[in-house]
């Protein structure tokens, strides 16, 4: 007798769907977890997802791969809301990008970009952002062309589809972080930190680093048409390695180099063990099989 798969959201729901296509797979699984203390701060406590970091999953946006968060605008992937900005230091790294990143990369590049460069006006918005209004409080986010953000090049673009910051980055040798909004380089990376009381009273400070999936996006995550992290078809290939290598700048960027240091040191060592002794991500699994 078949037992039913428990599908993590509603049957019917653009989740449900994707799961019972076999675009993904079901969300809840197994997952180990490594604790540790900063080196520098005993009140500092690191909750790390190890079958997260030992995941051999990469972004395929870009390429047929990525089926889109909208079936019906799959050419843009994850960007059709645009990306909020964080802060002023992420509104000025933005800037910076803008300023040293040739025209050819960006295929939606505004004709006003240069005279705003040039005018140097600090009060004027950046032809590449605009206000959401929608949120509690109003947010910078960069603006949206045709249903999709402002840098996401679509087909027929002499680099291609993609993310124009990423492109260039990646073309040139620059570091991704810096050169495209926070929250575009930390996806598929979730970090939350939540002081918390231990139960001799003191307080504590926890970090949580684990897998951006859909339900970190909220109630609008079983909303999307597929997402990419629990796809075995973004895991594995030909290069692939875990995430805790391949993605080390985002990760160190986010917890400091003293605590990769530690999530590096551990993650080389548990490399030797064999895959039934951790808990594999199923993707992986199912991508390695």
């Amino acid at each position: 007798m078949n037992q039913p798969v428990f599908l993590g959201f509603p049957k019917h729901s653009p989740a449900g769907k994707s799961i019972r296509a076999g675009h993904e797979l079901p969300p809840d699984f197994p997952r180990e977890w490594f604790e540790f203390i900063h080196p520098d701060d005993p009140l500092h406590y690191f909750s790390i997802d190890l079958t997260w970091l030992e995941s051999t999953w990469s972004c395929r946006f870009g390429t047929s791969t990525c089926r889109g968060i909208s079936e019906d605008l799959p050419v843009v992937g994850c960007c059709i809301h645009g990306a909020y900005l964080s802060d002023e230091t992420d509104r000025d790294d933005l800037y910076n990008a803008v300023a040293e990143m040739p025209a050819k990369y960006w295929q939606l590049r505004p004709d006003s970009v240069d005279s705003y460069l040039a005018a140097g006006d600090s009060v004027e918005l950046e032809p590449w952002l605009e206000w959401d209004d929608d949120e509690e409080e109003p947010s910078l986010k960069t603006t949206l062309i045709d249903g999709a953000c402002i840098f996401a090049n679509r087909h027929g673009h002499e680099t291609g589809p993609g993310c124009a910051l990423h492109q260039w980055a990646m073309a040139e040798g620059r570091n991704i972080i810096g050169s495209k909004p926070e929250v575009c380089w930390q996806v598929p990376f979730s970090r939350e930190d939540e002081w918390q009381e231990r139960s001799d009273g003191q307080e504590i400070l926890r970090t949580t680093i684990g897998e951006y999936d859909r339900r970190q996006w909220g109630n609008g995550g079983e909303d999307f048409d597929w997402w990419c992290t629990n796809d075995p078809a973004c895991h594995g290939g030909p290069d692939a390695q875990p995430v805790w290598k391949s993605m080390k700048a985002e990760l160190t960027q986010l917890i400091g180099e003293e605590a990769y240091a530690i999530v590096e040191k551990h993650c080389a060592a548990r490399a030797a063990l064999p895959q039934e002794a951790k808990a594999v991500h199923p993707a992986t699994r199912a991508a390695d099989s």
